[in-house]
Formats: C-alpha cells, sequence, structure tokens
C-alpha cells in the first residue's frame, strides 16, 4: 500500500514541477513528459523496491569486507601477537592488545602470565605497567576477583 502512495505523491510532484517547462499548446508534449516521469518514477521506485532498503547493523559488530573470523583464528592471531613481543617487547600497545584478547577470550591464567612478563619488561617504568594494566583490562579483572573473593570469604 505504501509504495502505491508514494508512486502516487512522486508523479503528482514530478507533473507540477515539470509543467511551467512545457509549451502551452502542445497535447502531445505534455502527454510525452507525463509518460516519461512516470516511467522514470515507476523505474525508480521498483528498483528501490527490488533492491530494498539498506539495513542498519551495530557499529561494534561490523566488519567490511573481514569474513568471520573462526574462533581457531583468533586463538592463532593472539598466539601470532604473544610471539611479535617475545622478539620485540618494548611495545605498550601490543602488550595492551594481548593481555585484553586473553581476558576476552577467557584465558585468565594466560593473561596474568602476560601481565606477569609485561612487568618483567616494563620494571623501571611502574607508569607504563599501570596504564597497559588500564588499557588492556587487567585491572578492572583483578579488581573484580578481589571483590569476589571478598564476597565468598564472608
Amino acid at each position: 500500500m505504501i509504495w502505491w502512495l508514494a508512486l502516487f505523491a512522486a508523479i503528482i510532484c514530478a507533473l507540477i514541477l515539470t509543467r511551467p517547462l512545457l509549451p502551452a499548446k502542445t497535447r502531445d508534449a505534455k502527454m510525452m513528459v507525463t509518460a516519461f516521469m512516470l516511467l522514470f518514477v515507476g523505474a525508480v521506485l521498483g528498483t528501490y523496491k527490488l533492491i530494498g532498503a539498506p539495513e542498519m547493523s551495530d557499529p561494534a559488530h561490523h566488519q567490511l569486507q573481514h569474513p568471520t573470523a573462526t574462533p581457531p583464528d583468533v586463538i592463532a592471531m593472539v598466539e601470532g601477537l604473544a610471539e611479535r613481543l617475545k622478539s620485540d617487547p618494548d611495545n605498550p600497545d601490543g602488550w595492551a592488545r594481548l593481555i585484553r584478547s586473553r581476558i576476552v577470550l577467557g584465558d585468565i591464567q594466560g593473561a596474568i602470565r602476560d601481565h606477569k612478563t609485561m612487568r618483567e619488561v616494563f620494571a623501571d617504568n611502574p607508569e607504563m605497567i599501570s596504564q597497559i594494566s588500564d588499557q588492556s583490562g587487567f585491572t578492572a579483572l583483578a579488581q573484580s576477583a578481589l571483590e569476589q573473593s571478598q564476597t565468598t570469604d564472608e
């Protein structure tokens, strides 16, 4: 029903807009312009109906031209990052990404192990350790674990 209403409104608007452009005494020209406008508006609306409306998706889950990664692929990427950090450990963003990835994957032991290694790498820079811990979510994880242990002790 809405398509007929949209088509009718588009045709009326098109005819009103093209009327001043037509010669006053030629009925054939008016009919030809009317037919053209009918076909044009019908083609536009028909194409839109065939193609459909674009779907709006959540930008957080939207991946442009990237196939969905399978869990083994994700684990391989995380392990690859860990290997790169072994050869180039002076990479704070890489450490934050690695620890965050371990936490997201649920590999808490791996996150703790990587956090210990990161603390050894940046032993002379406690501010960097704190920054990486905050960026990776390790501080929040530790706080959550501490609160859970306090709750279970009571």
